[in-house]
């Protein structure tokens, strides 16, 4: 297991993404809001805006269908792990693992879930959302058996892996441990959401 020296390497997509998004929102170029409304500035820069507006104004019908698609786009951006999802984990999971990382790990199952990639690499992707210090390789043999097993045997290989992991706390769990506890919780995850779907 070699560990990355660079921390931004270690991030997911999405993590990347938000950092980027707040690197912009603190970014000390120019204001591009007025935040007091009771400065001069902030009431002709509204009054700009109103005046842009009028002029490149829609019609009801146009505006109803753009604010559902950003509503939409909005809604898939900042959707949340389902409560069912999170519920199954905790029943599943919840005094194997801290309930942070089962709400982390159900977010990231959820996201991957969406990506069209090979059940394998979804299940990697899971699994360093919640241990980013494992290199994808190691993961790649340990998760190996959970994303080959045979239609129908899923649940018995996830069973089996599971009995041979300690049922003790997870800061008493080795690291390989912990990583194959993360792989069985990522493989049930991503099972429940293709259920669901």
């Amino acid at each position: 297991m070699k560990e990355s020296n660079n921390p931004v390497s270690r991030l997911t997509h999405q993590q990347n993404i938000e950092l980027e998004l707040l690197h912009s929102v603190l970014d000390d170029g120019e204001a591009t809001y007025p935040w007091n409304p009771y400065d001069p500035m902030a009431i002709a820069y509204v009054d700009n805006l109103q005046k842009e507006g009028t002029a490149e104004a829609l019609s009801e019908e146009e505006f109803d269908s753009k604010w559902d698609q950003v509503s939409q786009l909005a809604a898939q951006l900042w959707e949340t792990p389902s409560d069912s999802l999170l519920v199954a984990l905790a029943q599943k999971f919840g005094t194997r693992m801290p309930a942070n990382l089962l709400k982390q790990l159900a977010g990231t199952a959820q996201a991957v879930s969406q990506n069209g990639c090979a059940l394998i690499d979804q299940l990697i992707d899971v699994t360093q959302a919640v241990l980013d210090s494992w290199e994808t390789d190691d993961l790649k043999v340990m998760a190996r058996p959970l994303a080959m097993a045979m239609r129908g045997g899923e649940d018995e290989i996830l069973e089996i892996t599971l009995r041979s992991i300690r049922s003790i706390d997870w800061e008493d769990l080795s690291e390989i441990e912990q990583a194959r506890l993360s792989l069985v919780a990522a493989r049930y995850a991503l099972g429940e959401i293709s259920e669901e779907a």
